[in-house]
């Protein structure tokens, strides 16, 4: 999409004029300012997508005015540039919420991989946020329906069993085993009949 506010944060007026050309012909809306104080202002003033901010400016350190960023603006994409790199800026810039961190000199095609990257990085997390948003939505319209319908939860009473095999099949598959079959009395033996020569 084009037309996004590229905030551009630089003391120097070469590198400032630089980059807001390049990034005009790509299209983009460039704010270029030269202080702390008329960055800060620009950001009150506009939806600014994506913030290149030196880190020595001539009234302020760079990253007091990305702590300024993120605390005002939390949804705008900061990218750090420098000509006096060292790893402990860079961890500094990245935990204070920094995207991206380029060191001078650098070419153009960096700061248009960089830009489109942040914007990118942008969209998606305002995808996230509207996900969660319309799932949250909709977990309440069901909590609403339930109440309405009367399957909501009741207080103190238990939920739902879970569904499973049965607790009470008799035998091998659980629960009380059956009762036995009633056997049937034996006969009594009957006395043999006497023999036909008995008794003569």
């Amino acid at each position: 999409m084009a037309g996004e506010a590229i905030l551009i944060v630089d003391d120097d007026p070469f590198m400032r004029d630089l980059l807001s050309e390049s990034l005009t012909e790509l299209e983009y809306h460039t704010i270029p300012v030269s202080t702390a104080k008329d960055a800060l202002h620009s950001i009150s003033v506009n939806k600014i997508h994506v913030a290149l901010i030196d880190l020595s400016l001539v009234d302020a350190h760079g990253l007091e005015v990305v702590d300024t960023i993120i605390d005002g603006s939390p949804d705008t994409q900061i990218i750090i540039m420098t000509g006096y790199p060292s790893i402990q800026s860079a961890i500094d810039a990245l935990r204070r919420g920094a995207q991206d961190y380029i060191i001078k000199p650098f070419k153009m095609p960096e700061i248009h991989a960089a830009v489109a990257r942040s914007l990118k990085n942008q969209r998606l997390e305002a995808e996230v946020i509207q996900l969660r948003r319309k799932v949250r939505d909709q977990e309440h319209e069901l909590l609403q329906l339930r109440r309405r319908t009367g399957g909501g939860p009741v207080s103190g009473a238990q939920g739902p069993r879970p569904v499973g095999r049965p607790t009470s099949l008799p035998g091998a598959y659980g629960g009380a085993p059956a009762p036995p079959a009633q056997q049937q009395p034996e006969p009594e033996a009957q006395p043999d009949p006497p023999s036909p020569t008995e008794g003569e």
